[in-house]
């Protein structure tokens, strides 16, 4: 194991770290494969989280040409998540090899886009959402960045430089947080500074200025946003994808399956909004199905409890 770790530790992991992927049954031999592929001992820091972002990937499914993949983020063909991201997915469909110039046109190979096309193409957004940014302020921003990551000419910018050039120009725009962002702590000052008749006005009037932020906000970001596209998480049979196309008409399905043996409880509303809301968000439908793996705890009383839950939390099943 101690070489294993030595191995890890040249990709820029920190000691407990390449000590952890050491000890992984599944992910220790995938990475050393995917090291020794590549013909080096040495690794760019960057260079190295992107091999062992791939080969935690591998080491999860079923993943053609990782090898290929490996080799060309060795040769800084591959340099971003995003074009790592693409490659995996090209793989999964075809073999790079035979077709080098396809597989480069879909990663992005080769495409530079420069500091200031970022930021003029945040700014363009920017502008065209300032209205809404003023009124709602920072519980506008995460549709807006939704926005500006759907960009096509940005499909292939360094992520991190778009949200720091997002982050800038709102705080440019908006200033930093203040009260008008943390509505308890309107209400509080405008309690302490003035009669309680108008400290009681004060906040009916922050009450009816704020809206929380859209469910939406929480799918248009983080590893939640990066999810397979209907018909894009591979099959070892592409026919079931296409069967799968075929009977969900390429929308998006998800479900929720409660056991009707109790009350819900706040972890369900996790799980509520995270399967209806995606559905939601992307155009698509959410199932109720109640799991019936212990019938003699159900009761009807916890079925029509569940169904009555989801509809207060503003979600209606699909079926």
């Amino acid at each position: 194991m101690a070489e294993l770790i030595t191995k890890f530790e040249a990709l820029g992991l920190s000691a407990d770290k390449a000590k952890e992927a050491a000890a992984n049954k599944k992910l220790a031999p995938t990475l050393d494969g995917l090291i020794t592929s590549t013909g080096q001992t040495e690794f760019a820091k960057p260079m190295g989280m992107l091999i062992y972002t791939l080969a935690a990937t591998a080491a999860k499914e079923k993943m053609p040409y990782a090898d290929y993949i490996a080799r060309a983020i060795v040769s800084g063909r591959i340099a971003t998540t995003e074009q790592l991201i693409a490659a995996t997915k090209f793989c999964a469909k075809s073999d790079p090899s035979a077709d080098e110039a396809a597989f480069d046109e879909a990663c992005g190979v080769g495409v530079v886009v420069s500091d200031e096309e970022v930021a003029a193409s945040v700014q363009g957004i920017i502008d065209s959402f300032k209205d809404s940014l003023l009124k709602e302020r920072y519980r506008g921003l995460g549709k807006v960045l939704g926005v500006v990551k759907k960009l096509p000419e940005l499909r292939w910018a360094d992520s991190g430089k778009v949200k720091a050039e997002f982050d800038a120009q709102t705080l440019a725009l908006l200033g930093p947080k203040d009260e008008r962002d943390t509505p308890a702590a309107a209400k509080a000052a405008a309690a302490a500074a003035a009669p309680k008749a108008a400290a009681a006005a004060a906040r009916t009037t922050e009450s009816n200025k704020w809206k929380p932020a859209p469910l939406e906000n929480m799918f248009l970001s983080g590893d939640i946003y990066r999810l397979h596209k209907p018909g894009e998480n591979p099959q070892i049979k592409p026919e079931l994808t296409k069967e799968h196309l075929a009977a969900t008409k390429g929308l998006v399905v998800t479900r929720f399956p409660p056991e009707p043996n109790g009350l819900l409880h706040i972890g369900h509303a996790k799980a509520i909004n995270i399967n209806f809301g995606y559905a939601k968000t992307h155009g698509g439908v959410c199932n109720l199905r109640y799991d019936d793996t212990n019938p003699e705890a159900e009761e009807q009383e916890y079925v029509d409890s569940i169904l009555e839950t989801v509809r207060w939390l503003g979600f209606e099943p699909h079926n």
